[in-house]
């Protein structure tokens, strides 16, 4: 049976105060959020940063303010996330994947300065611009993490790199690394429609930049053309490219458990999902979609990460079922080894209704207690946070786990305040001792339908 334990880190402020700064479970380390706290008592700006961080520094007050916030936070970002890597027996170089939030991707030149000088062989990283930072209202920049902790389990060896960002064959299109491998699975960075090979503008945006056999949802009239073109073609080509990377190490897209999903805009979720079928016509790995401020570089409709598992007998795959009525084309979760990965739980009933009132939630669910000083507004976040607990538990019931078993949890909310509403569920139903590592992204458009106050993007273990 895999067992997880909970990590804390004394000396460190924690984002989340009811919950670990880590967990740990099967030799991997899951982290909780990371921010810059306090960093140091000097302001959020260069001056607060030695001199290797101050590469951008151009030494005029308006101009240096900017740039320095940005540079001060994920300095002291960075050396947080690395204090809690090296607390939980891991280190920078075993990340196996890393999530970037900015409250503004124009100053992600900045933040790759610092990451080249505290990571010199980078992570996998997907880089997403979110309506604010949660935890840090001042703040810029956000991460969190999965990690590996070497010699701990022999099933997951220390991290080896797949591709980075100086490969002949698979450049990246800024410093990272297009992939991991540790053991059977293999962690892609967030991939985008960028063509690393082309000078000029590299940006992938209508059917007439890819090729023939990618153009199958092309009409021929320039408005369908025109209006689903650009994420159609984005969304063929991040897919292709992640195929790549992927054959690179000897896997194919078949392998893959876990695909996670950045729209810059929502409504384009249909079109991207007709792509999505298209490149898994058998078997769907688990799937979250979300609607993000902005992804990739300016022009970017979609980024997409996944995560694959090499075919091994201690790594054998299976699929759970959605419970009723399935939302999209995926299986409620999919399992590799005692690994559990679920899709995109959002506040839904069996027949796949967005959740909007008490009476669309089972009988013994609707706990008035939630509701005591809450505002009306707030009634349809308790009734979706309600439902999509409720399915997440039914879920990981269905998988041979149990909703105490995750290790990582991804609450994306339209407004911070949501979070609370949430958590305050949430604590009623797991235990503090098993709790799991927590981050919380503000974005635009938290589910695939305009109605999704809420999502889970969640990880577990299983128990049998």
């Amino acid at each position: 049976m895999a067992q997880k334990s909970q990590i804390h880190v004394p000396d460190q402020s924690a984002v989340f105060e009811n919950f670990p700064h880590a967990v740990k479970a099967e030799g991997l380390l899951f982290l909780s959020g990371v921010r810059p706290g306090s960093g140091s008592n000097a302001p959020r700006q260069f001056s607060g940063l030695p001199e290797t961080g101050r590469e951008k520094q151009q030494g005029f007050d308006l101009v240096d303010r900017y740039e320095g916030h940005v540079a001060h936070d994920s300095w002291h970002t960075h050396q947080n996330m690395d204090a809690v890597l090296e607390a939980g027996g891991s280190a920078g170089d075993q990340v196996l994947r890393q999530h970037i939030w900015q409250s503004d991707k124009r100053f992600f030149p900045v933040y790759q300065n610092i990451r080249k000088v505290l990571q010199k062989i980078p992570s996998p990283s997907s880089g997403l611009g979110v309506t604010g930072i949660f935890g840090d209202p001042a703040g810029t920049i956000g991460i969190d993490a999965i990690a590996v902790c070497p010699g701990e389990n022999p099933d997951f060896p220390a991290r080896k790199v797949v591709a980075t960002y100086d490969d002949e064959e698979l450049p990246a299109a800024s410093f990272y690394s297009q992939a991991v491998r540790c053991g059977p699975l293999v962690f892609t960075a967030g991939h985008i429609p960028i063509d690393t090979t082309q000078k000029g503008n590299p940006l992938v945006n209508s059917f007439d930049d890819i090729p023939e056999d990618g153009r199958f949802l092309q009409t021929g009239q320039s408005h369908p053309d025109s209006r689903d073109g650009p994420i159609a073609a984005q969304s063929w080509y991040v897919y292709n490219e992640l195929k790549r990377t992927l054959e690179n190490e000897g896997l194919s897209l078949s392998d893959t458990i876990n695909s996670t999903v950045y729209l810059a805009d929502i409504r384009d979720f249909p079109t991207f999902h007709r792509i999505h079928r298209h490149f898994f016509p058998d078997a769907s790995p688990a799937l979250t979609v979300t609607g993000f401020d902005e992804v990739g570089h300016r022009g970017c409709l979609i980024e997409i990460e996944l995560t694959a598992s090499a075919n091994d007998a201690k790594f054998e795959k299976s699929y759970t079922a959605w419970p009723g009525d399935k939302p999209f084309y995926a299986p409620a979760s999919a399992r590799s080894g005692n690994l559990i990965y679920y899709s995109g739980i959002q506040g839904i009933n069996d027949r796949c209704n967005i959740v909007t009132d008490s009476k669309d939630l089972k009988e013994q669910s609707n706990d008035r207690q939630y509701y005591r000083d809450r505002p009306e507004e707030d009634h349809p976040v308790i009734h979706q946070s309600l439902a999509a607990i409720e399915l997440l538990s039914d879920i990981a019931d269905r998988s041979n786990s149990h909703i105490e078993e995750l290790v990582k949890l991804t609450v994306y909310v339209g407004d911070a305040a949501h979070f609370s509403i949430f958590e305050n569920i949430f604590l009623d139903v797991v235990p503090s001792e098993k709790l799991p590592a927590i981050e919380c992204v503000v974005i635009p458009a938290p589910g695939p339908v305009p109605e999704s106050r809420i999502q889970l993007e969640a990880i577990g273990i299983c128990t049998t």
